[in-house]
């Protein structure tokens, strides 16, 4: 018995035993197996589990339950140790307003939309911690449909683009205090060759040529470890090259309508519209996490787990990445038109814009305290 042997009545033999390790987030949730309850809490070990496929739940007043069939092996601990059990409760208006372009910085801290005011159309960084916001550009309406907004430099420089007569104008301010900045120096250069484009790194007078790729309009973005990010926007594709070119240069080349890094990490979440992605630069995988028969409206990571959050038109999921069984997939928030969103850096929080019982702004949900 000390040993973990343990006498098995389903099969008439004595057998070794194994363990479940459950932690969770946040601590204390009730701890089920097979449908029983452990009396046990998390973080707890469940020992002296028989061999096999088990069902685990925990479960939490006041919040999301998680459930996962989990195999265990003689003399062997099963771990489920990444679990996020996310507060129930509705979102509330932080901000009533008309937005034309949104978008949220993956750090959850700025804000940045455009709206119609008067005969103008506006650009706006709002910060989420204190409600202070800051005049970027007036520009005049008319351009509106064709604005796009987007963070650089880790968001904390917001990038403007709009189009007036055909010409596309881009520009760059920093998010703290709205000023405007320099455009960011590269040493990629991009030049069209017949019907490829040329993707260098420029070396003084000469340009040292990385990779081949299609024809297209390319925006240079982040990436980490020094990989070389194009975004194709009118197309909706995104390439990543390697830093020193080589015989296979490209790593990745995929449709990505919506796609973010996760913070200080080497993995790309990323769809194509209806499939969610995650690609690692490190072991070069590229995994479908799961298919939708709606559109995605946006994507990013939840902080600090290994959970992903999308929006449909409709409503903001909460999926986790653990393969093992079925994924647990969370729904967050309901209303319509729900676009950009970010949960806050330690995750208690997630802001979105979209529209929630006929009022349209700017949406704040508890997660967890």
């Amino acid at each position: 018995y000390t040993a973990g042997y343990r006498y098995n009545f389903s099969t008439g033999r004595l057998v070794q035993t194994g363990v479940f390790s459950v932690s969770s987030i946040p601590k204390g949730a009730s701890i089920f197996l097979d449908g029983s309850p452990t009396g046990l809490t998390t973080p707890s070990l469940v020992k002296n589990v028989f061999p096999g496929e088990h069902e685990l739940i925990a479960s939490k007043d006041g919040y999301s339950s998680w459930r996962k069939l989990l195999s265990i092996q003689s003399r062997e601990t099963t771990f489920a140790d990444d679990i996020v059990l996310f507060q129930n409760g509705d979102p509330t208006p932080r901000r009533e307003t008309d937005i034309l372009a949104v978008t949220i910085n993956p750090q959850g801290t700025r804000a940045a939309f455009a709206k119609t005011k008067g005969q103008w159309t506006e650009i706006w960084i709002l910060s989420l911690s204190d409600d202070s916001e800051i005049l970027v550009s007036r520009l005049p309406v008319g351009v509106d449909a064709s604005v796009r907004l987007g963070w650089l430099e880790a968001g904390t420089v917001l990038s403007t683009t709009s189009e007036s007569n055909g010409v596309s104008l881009r520009s760059l301010v920093h998010a703290d205090d709205g000023s405007a900045m320099e455009p960011i120096v590269s040493d990629i250069v991009l030049s069209s060759v017949a019907d490829h484009v040329a993707v260098s790194r420029a070396h003084g007078a000469t340009n040292d040529i990385l990779a081949y790729v299609p024809s297209g309009d390319y925006d240079e973005s982040f990436a980490p470890n020094g990989m070389i990010q194009l975004e194709d926007v009118s197309r909706r594709r995104l390439i990543l090259i390697q830093p020193t070119g080589g015989d296979q240069p490209i790593l990745l080349n995929a449709e990505a309508s919506f796609w973010q890094w996760e913070p200080n990490g080497t993995r790309l979440l990323y769809t194509d519209g209806f499939d969610l992605h995650v690609y690692d630069a490190s072991s070069h995988t590229d995994e479908t996490v799961t298919r939708l028969s709606s559109p995605v409206t946006w994507v990013a990571w939840y902080p600090g787990h290994s959970y992903v959050l999308y929006a449909q038109n409709d409503a903001i999921f909460a999926t986790e990445l653990d393969r093992r069984g079925e994924r647990n997939v969370t729904r967050l928030a309901e209303g319509a038109d729900i676009r950009a969103f970010a949960p806050s850096g330690n995750g208690t929080k997630l802001w979105f814009f979209g529209t929630v019982n006929g009022k349209s702004g700017l949406f704040e949900r508890r997660l967890g305290k």
